[in-house]
């Protein structure tokens, strides 16, 4: 984005003890007859990441984007991290800006979040359009990312190893194998994703997927969920961690109405990784169903 967007917050109150302020941004025309686009970002990001992406909307649609609680530049409380929590955060912000229907656009774990909200709130979901959603695993994870994943969930080691990674050369090496064209891994970016570790808080929402998994999956909900409408996969074809092959099969029995579209020569970070390719892909959908 070549001016920076303004940054706006809401104070959300998740619980009778907890409450957090939450970041967002709004961009794009008001009252066009279409619903607008809520962009939720994935695991570790922030707004920001969608920077490749939003601009190209904005002059068709009302656009929204949100950091979730615990992540960017929203606070970070000692809370119980989930997809629950992710969903009763979509639910709090369309409540905020009176939003009756919204088509959500989420990445990863955002794309997890957006997939249980559709389900408890099919009602008000246009469609949902998911970048290499996370939650659903099969059998991809091998045995080295299990137990890497069992050390990090024990409490002090968990706490050495965010240490250890909360810094650029730590995130430099997690957001590499997340990307095909890993030349757009640069300065910028690794420090995006830096500054939200150093936040007080951040260790409990960081490791909270590794400490309690079950509490990021969607494994426990119904085969097909009670979201039926509109809905589509986007996948980097180089996905290792979420291989397409694997993973795309066992979303279409949560969500059997969605259409599955592999972009090639991208990877996890799709949106990111190949945006001219994403955004066609997304305007293309856009189009479809409008």
């Amino acid at each position: 984005m070549n001016t920076p967007p303004k940054d706006r917050y809401f104070l959300w109150q998740l619980s009778s003890e907890h409450e957090a302020r939450i970041r967002y941004q709004e961009y794009g025309i008001e009252n066009n007859g279409k619903p607008p686009l809520l962009f939720i970002h994935g695991y570790g990001a922030m707004i920001e990441h969608w920077d490749q992406n939003i601009p190209q909307f904005t002059d068709t649609f009302k656009v929204y984007a949100m950091d979730l609680i615990g992540f960017g530049k929203s606070q970070k409380p000692n809370v119980r991290y989930s997809l629950e929590l992710f969903a009763a955060q979509i639910e709090a912000f369309l409540h905020l800006k009176k939003l009756d229907e919204v088509i959500l656009v989420g990445h990863s774990m955002g794309a997890a979040g957006s997939i249980y909200y559709a389900h408890l709130k099919p009602e008000k979901v246009k469609a949902l359009v998911l970048a290499n959603p996370s939650g659903l695993y099969g059998d991809s994870m091998d045995g080295v990312a299990k137990v890497f994943f069992g050390l990090v969930g024990s409490p002090m080691i968990g706490e050495v190893l965010f240490t250890a990674f909360a810094n650029p050369v730590g995130v430099s090496q997690s957001l590499l194998p997340t990307y095909y064209n890993q030349s757009r891994v640069d300065m910028k970016l690794i420090n995006q994703f830096t500054r939200p570790l150093q936040d007080k808080g951040a260790i409990w929402s960081y490791l909270s997927p590794s400490r309690r998994p079950q509490d990021f999956t969607l494994d426990h909900l119904v085969r097909p969920c009670r979201y039926k409408g509109t809905a589509f996969l986007v996948w980097g074809a180089e996905d290792t961690a979420l291989p397409p092959h694997k993973i795309i099969p066992e979303f279409q029995q949560l969500l059997p109405q969605a259409g599955a579209f592999i972009i090639p020569k991208a990877s996890h970070c799709i949106h990111h990784d190949v945006p001219q390719a994403f955004n066609e892909r997304l305007e293309s959908i856009l189009d479809s169903i409008l």
